[in-house]
């Protein structure tokens, strides 16, 4: 049932080059359906689950079917709503429509990964979206942690929350998520530390929290000396296991450090260092985070004007490289900073307000709540912590 894109913030649903745009109880009926397929619903049963909280008319759930089926002819092919006389409704769904041959051979399932890695590494969004789009004409399929970070990247975090997946191929990117928006780094921080406790979790997962994403919010939580501490012992191992594509992260994150412990020459001799790396490791997310931290430098020389041009730039290549995640983390970074530095500047209250938009446009209050419920259920507390 992964060929059907479900697109939250904008109530729409997307299959191959088709899209169909819904209003707010079409979409939410229809992903009811759409995660019970082939149940028969009766009107009661779907007035209960879409309309629990209101008082709708007798002829509320059959307006809303007829409605439905007109504006999902485009996905004829792949779903259709049916009427089971004296019972109710179902939604049938035809998983294997139009599959390529070519998703058995190994040749271009590889091939596919090494694009995939390729786009990702220099954030081309347009082109992951090209390949997510059409993997049936390509002949491949995504498999499940690409998958996960398509979503992810385009800021579908509403997907992560619906029970299509297992948890723990889930859980790194509900962690995630709820970091950048939760206003408490340190309950991130034990969730994140929760996570690594756990066996189920997985391997090439638990390297990247061990190594780089607790790192972040050690720093965060200005937890300086244990920061400092799995800095070193990070870039020792990953010098060590060869794991060059962290490197570029690690070093970034290093300047958090640098900016949080406001050394003058530490932060220019950090930044240089930054910025001759960026020539040999030329990613875009990478590029675009440093255009931050270039704004940030800015912004700790007084220069607010010039900080927040370099701010701005910053967003819009997050923006081109269609990677949200990076706007969200930067206008954390940016916003703790400001509050660091300077918190009578009136760049906070901009960057505060935007944080609200993005908060309201992705709907930060719901996520945070579903998903404090989905990892309290999973990860162990720890009493050590």
């Amino acid at each position: 049932m992964e060929k059907l894109q479900w697109i939250d913030h904008e109530l729409k649903v997307k299959h191959a080059s088709e899209e169909v745009s819904l209003l707010p109880k079409e979409y939410q009926l229809l992903q009811y359906l759409w995660e019970r397929p082939f149940q028969v619903f009766s009107r009661e049963d779907l007035l209960d689950a879409v309309w629990s909280m209101e008082n709708p008319t007798d002829r509320t759930v059959d307006d809303h079917i007829y409605r439905l089926r007109k504006k999902l002819t485009p996905l004829a092919s792949i779903l259709n709503i049916a009427t089971v006389r004296g019972k109710g409704y179902l939604l049938k769904v035809d998983e294997e429509v139009h599959k390529s041959p070519l998703t058995q051979d190994q040749e271009v399932a590889s091939s596919a990964k090494v694009l995939f890695h390729k786009y990702h590494l220099y954030g081309q969004g347009k082109a992951l979206k090209v390949l997510e789009e059409n993997q049936d004409i390509f002949g491949f399929e995504l498999d499940v942690e690409n998958q996960c970070y398509l979503h992810f990247m385009k800021g579908d975090f509403q997907w992560f929350l619906r029970n299509e997946r297992a948890f723990w191929d889930r859980c790194y990117y509900l962690l995630h998520i709820y970091s950048y928006i939760q206003p408490d780094q340190e309950k991130s921080l034990d969730y994140f530390t929760r996570a690594l406790e756990e066996e189920k979790l997985p391997e090439f997962h638990r390297t990247e929290i061990r190594l780089l994403n607790r790192l972040s919010l050690l720093i965060f939580t200005k937890r300086i000396q244990e920061a400092e501490h799995q800095l070193s012992a990070s870039k020792d191992e990953i010098e060590h296991r060869g794991l060059q594509n962290m490197y570029p992260f690690i070093l970034l994150t290093e300047l958090y450090l640098v900016f949080l412990k406001n050394e003058k020459s530490s932060i220019e001799e950090k930044m240089k260092e930054v910025r001759e790396m960026l020539e040999k490791y030329p990613y875009s997310r990478e590029q675009a985070t440093f255009v931050i931290l270039t704004g940030l430098q800015c912004f700790w020389n007084q220069e607010e004007t010039e900080a927040d041009r370099f701010f701005q730039k910053g967003f819009k290549l997050f923006k081109e490289a269609k990677y949200i995640p990076g706007l969200l983390i930067s206008l954390n970074v940016i916003l703790f900073f400001i509050k660091e530095f300077r918190p009578e500047s009136r760049l906070l209250f901009t960057y505060q307000e935007m944080w609200q938009e993005l908060a309201d446009e992705y709907r930060f209050s719901d996520l945070k709540t579903r998903i404090e419920h989905q990892l309290d259920v999973h990860l162990r507390k720890n009493n050590n912590l």
